[in-house]
């Protein structure tokens, strides 16, 4: 069998990523530099070339997806389980209001999905619907596959990929915006091939390509 190599991307930035506001099932757009590290990874993303692509349905990954694979949204498998973990209450508010409010976000970041936040999506539920992603993008009939999402729901898809907790990922793992995030399928297993790589985000010489920054797999 050969292997399948999937690509994933969070979204670019937005205005509450830049107030490190919870978003969640909030559809909050892309600003504008968000749109610039979109068209910046579309070169590496072109040259990689994706034969199907997958994507949330809020606004920020749509964008993102049409953007960096320079695409029609006809041309998207939108797909309602990639989108954002719901943190219920906590959508809209900032890291730093909560942490003044009281000790539950102290004690949330220590333990993550131990802590229930009010009215937010439960960790159970988180893994049944990435798991069903997982199963999805198994019988794709491309080879080369993007996936496009958000943060908290691509680290909890690396989580039941590799067979990590979704704590540990949440609490270890860095995840930037636009960041690219390789995976390997060998139908057996899926191994991590890279990670978080923003290289297209940085400054380029002048003339040179993001094309020679090729996606590395």
């Amino acid at each position: 069998m050969t292997t399948r190599k999937i690509l994933l991307l969070r979204h670019g930035q937005t205005d509450w990523n830049a107030q490190m506001r919870f978003q969640g099932r909030m559809d909050i757009p892309l600003n504008e530099l968000g749109m610039r590290q979109a068209a910046m990874a579309a070169e590496r993303i072109a040259e990689w070339a994706p034969e199907e692509i997958y994507v949330s349905p809020l606004k920020r990954a749509v964008a993102t997806a049409a953007i960096a694979a320079d695409c029609e949204r006809s041309a998207l498998h939108v797909m309602d389980d990639l989108r954002e973990i719901g943190f219920g209450d906590w959508e809209g508010q900032s890291v730093s209001s909560l942490r003044e409010r009281g000790d539950d976000y102290s004690r949330w970041a220590a333990h993550p999905f131990s802590v229930k936040i009010p009215h937010a999506e439960p960790a159970d539920e988180i893994k049944i619907r990435v798991r069903r992603v997982l199963a999805a993008l198994r019988k794709a009939r491309g080879q080369r596959i993007l996936v496009v999402s958000h943060g908290g729901t691509l680290r909890a898809f690396l989580s039941e990929a590799l067979n990590l907790s979704l704590e540990a990922v949440w609490k270890n793992f860095r995840m930037n915006n636009c960041a690219l995030t390789g995976l390997e399928d060998t139908g057996e297993k899926f191994v991590l091939c890279f990670y978080n790589d923003t290289l297209h985000s940085f400054a380029s010489p002048s003339g040179t390509s993001r094309k020679s920054l090729p996606v590395p797999f």
